[in-house]
């Protein structure tokens, strides 16, 4: 049943990354290096930050032996905590806590990658987040996440990753 479990789990991680561009080497790095590709990635704004799962061995049916965690990319804005640049958030919330998310954010102009954030590590939480700001230019700003998940011991896959695409936003500053 474990061998089923983890075919299982291996096979929705390959459809998520066929059918959302979810894997970090679908968004142009490889598993290793999870920086933002240079050009904004071509695909749907559907499902803004992709989404990892991992389930606890020996526990077909019980559904919350399952950790679900859901990436969303914000829309760009004007920030008003910094005037005069153009900011987006990320965030990352787990149906369960979990002992690490790691996150980095990216911010695209007119396609163009402008600026992108360090990784962030957020330990022993449901949630995290990360954002990257630029000076405000007029144009049309989209943002991109990686997101990392440590799932709980026990659980399987032990770790997942995954990206998404905000939605493309015209800001005149």
């Amino acid at each position: 049943m474990r061998a089923w479990r983890t075919a299982v789990a291996a096979a929705s991680m390959a459809a998520l990354a066929f059918v959302g561009g979810t894997s970090p080497v679908a968004a142009g790095g490889t598993a290793g290096d999870p920086s933002a590709p240079a050009t904004a990635p071509q695909g749907r704004a559907d499902d803004p930050g992709g989404s990892v799962e991992a389930g606890k061995a020996g526990s077909d049916a019980d559904a919350s032996a399952v950790i679900r965690c859901q990436g969303q990319v914000q829309r760009p804005h004007n920030s008003t905590h910094v005037p005069g640049t153009v900011n987006v958030v990320v965030t990352v919330s787990c149906s369960a806590a979990v002992p690490e998310i790691t996150t980095r954010a990216a911010l695209y102009k007119n396609g163009q990658l402008v600026n992108q954030s360090a990784l962030r590590t957020q330990r022993n939480t449901r949630g995290a987040q990360n954002n990257a700001a630029v000076r405000c230019s007029p144009g049309k700003y989209r943002g991109w996440m990686y997101f990392k998940v440590v799932f709980p011991p026990g659980y399987n896959p032990p770790t997942g990753s995954a990206n998404g695409l905000g939605q493309e936003v015209p800001i005149s500053c």
